[in-house]
């Protein structure tokens, strides 16, 4: 289980006009997530779910909160990075490389010995659907080839986490089709899955358990199913608007 405690990581913003300075950034984000099963972070742009999973994913860190996974505080786990996989939608991958090889760099990166990491590589390939283009550079790549090749990485070290940050923006139906099969196939293993998305429908089809967030303040987290029978609700985009209708 991941537990999340508190996240609290502030920012200072100055208006333009007013030349005012005010603190913006998440506070007190706290909720747990458990394996086999997809955590959904629900909010709208600039709501604080990118800074919540970068500071899951150790690419930066929380002024106060705590961090446990498997009951061991994050800074007390050995080679942490190992155990943790993150997957943005922003995350670019190199042109003048094949996924073949991006594997191979982030796997040599982990000391990942040789004859395993062929063995992790081949596995993730076939999962993925990645053999066809394993070997060309991706220069010429769809987005949707893109975003399997950046899973495809995330996977290399064989995560006990894998963090999902908005990985549908721009993508097309088929690829977002893909994307998710995926996911779900990931969830399927084991894993503890992280998921942030404002797209409602995506939230609704994929996720188990959901925190809502909304400028930096968690509002509700529950299973999905006991949070439309809390609110009365049909839908997550429902009880979405419900919680911020009076903060907008």
């Amino acid at each position: 289980m991941l537990e999340v405690q508190n996240l609290t990581k502030l920012f200072t913003r100055t208006d333009k006009k007013t030349k005012e300075k005010s603190s913006v950034g998440i506070r007190n984000i706290s909720f747990n997530a458990q394996k086999g099963r997809i955590f959904g972070l629900i909010g709208a742009n600039g709501a604080g779910k990118t800074t919540t999973m970068r500071i899951i994913a150790n690419l930066t860190y929380p002024h106060q909160g705590e961090l446990k996974l498997d009951d061991q505080p994050y800074n007390k786990i050995y080679n942490l990075k190992m155990k943790l996989g993150f997957v943005s939608g922003e995350t670019q991958v190199y042109d003048r490389l094949t996924p073949y090889e991006i594997m191979k760099m982030f796997g040599e990166f982990s000391s990942i010995k040789s004859n395993e990491l062929e063995k992790r590589i081949i596995e993730i390939s076939d999962k993925l659907g990645m053999n066809d283009f394993l070997n060309d550079i991706c220069i010429n790549f769809s987005t949707g080839m893109k975003q399997k090749t950046s899973i495809a990485r995330a996977l290399v070290t064989n995560p006990e986490v894998i963090i999902f940050d908005e990985v549908t923006n721009g993508l097309d139906i088929f690829a977002s089709r893909a994307v998710k099969d995926q996911i779900l196939k990931l969830k399927a293993e084991g894993r503890i899955i992280l998921y942030s998305t404002h797209i409602m429908p995506d939230a609704e089809e994929l996720c188990d358990d959901i925190a809502i967030i909304h400028k930096g303040e968690m509002l509700t987290t529950g299973k999905v199913e006991d949070l439309k029978k809390e609110y009365k609700k049909d839908t997550i985009e429902d009880i979405f608007f419900d919680l911020v209708k009076d903060k907008i």
